[in-house]
């Protein structure tokens, strides 16, 4: 499906501003510059509609982030658009104004009010398999401690949108065809809370409206979800992988229908009290890590009590996946991972159990070194990270690879324990793209 974003005006502090912008207590607003084309129309049309001072609003989080998004809904090769404003007049509220193009101008589908003053996520999905995405909305407030979920439906002809009778409060939500009949479920999650419980919980769609389809429990110690990846976890199931933190430690939790049981499961979370083999001290998001389409989840090794105030010992990373039949994951590969500096290095089976790596206190300096019983051994070699325009010298370093501002350098010491060349260095070594958490 054709998507695109579009920003309409001046951006000021996280929101955008436009003319005649009354009741926010400012009387030196900024006008935006002149729009031309699609974008003055809609621009016109939601100023005609506020009919008075308004501010748009931009989601808090999630794969859409405008305050305007416009998508093709009905694959009729032209746009609707959605936008998010408040008013400021009277009581502020917050709107959300779904316009369409009826092939002449631009024309008003629907017009959403709410109490809620701001907007957490949005997200497409098309549930009852007519063709036509629905409009998954989460109001939030200013602390974002209450998030309710609403789902928007367009007509057929695209000039209206009604709202399905269905609200849920959430952490977190996301839709797609989780239990392989073609069409998207929604999926939410929650935390613990004195209200509620923590659960992850499966709506699907029929005769008209959402039903609970299955649900789970979650781990309730867990205080903030602060990555939620959805997608493949293998070639044939879709989930969800949510990665949360308590007390500085963060853990994973994989959730997923059992086609052949029928339910929803969480792994590894269990009600016995186990240990979760997720959990690690490093933030280390789950996430498709080699590009294969399918999440990884991280597993951290146990790491030697060999840190000192210069350096600090870190474990090694096994990405793993899950195993659909099994519902275990499943290591793929090692890694020693570089969180602040977004790399990380394959391990050679040779280096296995066999060594040792530190991090130095400002993450820029990573050295590998032979494990010699429960000491560190001699060195095998080092990578250091430095800023593209520094003038300072590297002796002895060689260039692994550029990368935004940052150049990443290698030495291999002339004593080493355990051999590696640099050809095998240099293919261990791999830039990712790290996630700040929550970008679904």
């Amino acid at each position: 499906m054709r998507l695109k974003t579009m920003l309409l005006a001046l951006l000021v502090s996280g929101s955008i501003l436009l003319s005649g912008c009354a009741g926010f207590g400012d009387d030196s607003l900024l006008h935006p510059p002149k729009t031309t084309g699609k974008e003055a129309e809609i621009e016109k049309l939601i100023g005609e509609t506020a009919g008075g001072g308004y501010m748009l609003k931009y989601p808090r989080s999630g794969q859409y982030r405008s305050a305007v998004v416009t998508e093709d809904f009905n694959n009729d090769k032209k746009d609707e658009a959605i936008a998010f404003y408040r008013t400021g007049t009277g009581e502020p509220s917050t709107h959300m104004l779904v316009m369409y193009d009826n092939g002449k101008n631009w024309k008003i589908a629907g017009d959403y009010e709410t109490k809620f003053t701001d907007i957490d996520r949005v997200v497409f999905a098309d549930i009852d398999l007519d063709g036509l995405s629905e409009i998954f909305v989460g109001f939030t407030g200013f602390t974002g401690a209450i998030n309710e979920l609403r789902i928007f439906d367009f007509s057929e002809d695209m000039s209206s949108v009604s709202e399905l009778d269905f609200s849920a409060s959430y952490s977190g939500f996301t839709a797609d065809d989780y239990d392989r009949d073609g069409a998207s479920e929604l999926l939410t999650f929650s935390l613990k809370t004195a209200d509620t419980d923590a659960e992850a919980r499966l709506y699907d769609y029929a005769d008209g409206a959402l039903y609970s389809l299955s649900s789970c429990e979650m781990d309730p110690e867990i205080g903030r979800y602060d990555n939620i990846c959805s997608g493949r976890l293998s070639d044939e199931t879709k989930g969800v992988v949510i990665d949360g933190v308590k007390d500085s430690v963060y853990s994973s939790q994989v959730i997923f229908y059992d086609y052949a049981e029928a339910e929803l499961r969480n792994y590894p979370y269990t009600t016995s009290k186990k240990r979760n083999p997720t959990v690690r001290s490093m933030k280390i998001f789950s996430g498709d890590i080699d590009n294969d389409d399918i999440i990884e989840i991280p597993k951290a090794g146990e790491a030697p009590a060999l840190s000192t105030e210069e350096e600090t010992v870190i474990p090694v990373i096994n990405w793993s996946t899950l195993n659909s039949e099994t519902a275990k994951l499943t290591d793929d590969k090692s890694c020693l991972m570089n969180p602040d500096f977004s790399y990380y290095l394959t391990l050679p089976e040779s280096f296995k159990d066999t060594t040792v790596a530190t991090l130095s206190k400002d993450s820029r300096t990573l050295k590998v070194y032979a494990l010699s019983g429960d000491e560190k051994g001699g060195l095998i070699f080092t990578i250091k990270v430095s800023d593209v325009g520094s003038a300072k010298k590297m002796s002895g370093y060689k260039t692994l690879e550029s990368y935004n501002q940052y150049r990443y350098t290698y030495k291999i010491d002339e004593n080493m324990p355990i051999y590696i060349s640099d050809t095998m260095l240099k293919e261990s070594f791999s830039i990712y793209e790290t996630s700040s958490g929550t970008d679904i």
